[in-house]
This record gives C-alpha cells, sequence and structure tokens, in this order.
C-alpha cells in the first residue's frame, strides 16, 4: 500500500465521520428560568434568629486576686505551653471568647492561666 492510498482512505474517512456527525441531532440544552409553587406547598421563608450569646467564663478565684496576674504573665504561658500543647491554648482562649492573648479580659488571667495549668 503506498503513502497515496493511505492518505486517501484517511481523508474518506474522515468525511465520513464528518458527515455522520452532521447528521446527528443533539437536542439543545433546556434551562429553567423560574420555578413556581403551588400556594399550599411553597416554602415558607422562616425569620432569621439571633445567634446565643456565648457564656461568660466563670471565675473561681477573688476579684483581688486578678490585680496580681499581668498580661506578662499570661502571655509567658502562653508561649510557654502553645509549642507543647496547642490545642490546650486554643481552647483555654476560645472559652474566654477570645482568639488572642491581647483578647482577654484582665478579670480572666487568673481563670486563663488555671486552664492551661
Amino acid at each position: 500500500m503506498s503513502l497515496e492510498d493511505t492518505i486517501r482512505g484517511l481523508t474518506e474517512a474522515v468525511n465520513a465521520l464528518n458527515a455522520t456527525l452532521q447528521s446527528a441531532r443533539i437536542p439543545e440544552p433546556t434551562f429553567v428560568t423560574e420555578v413556581v409553587y403551588p400556594k399550599e406547598k411553597a416554602p415558607k421563608a422562616e425569620a432569621l434568629k439571633p445567634l446565643p450569646k456565648p457564656e461568660e467564663p466563670t471565675t473561681t478565684q477573688s476579684p483581688a486576686s486578678s490585680s496580681e496576674v499581668t498580661y506578662d504573665m499570661v502571655a509567658k504561658a502562653i508561649t510557654d505551653t502553645f509549642p507543647k500543647d496547642r490545642a490546650k491554648v486554643l481552647a483555654a482562649l476560645s472559652k474566654f471568647g477570645a482568639a488572642k492573648g491581647p483578647q482577654l479580659k484582665p478579670a480572666d488571667y487568673p481563670a486563663f492561666l488555671a486552664e492551661l495549668a
């Protein structure tokens, strides 16, 4: 078989494929633009409910002891504990409604340190 015969055979095959594809009917896609519900089955819109406020953590130590604990002590406890037990630090912070140390309230410092202990 010569090269010309191979080219001719391939050309005939491509022409036959094109004819088949042109004669094939492909249905056009249909799009739903509007949904109509019967009145008795229409979904009801629910009113948005406010999220509940997180409970304020209770401190077990007296307010006088909160003046003894400084943020420097809290920061040192965080930096010492974080490499050892990251989850413990994050859980303690979230218990007091904080994502990081500076967001803690001074009154919560003693209880926070107790959580990390």
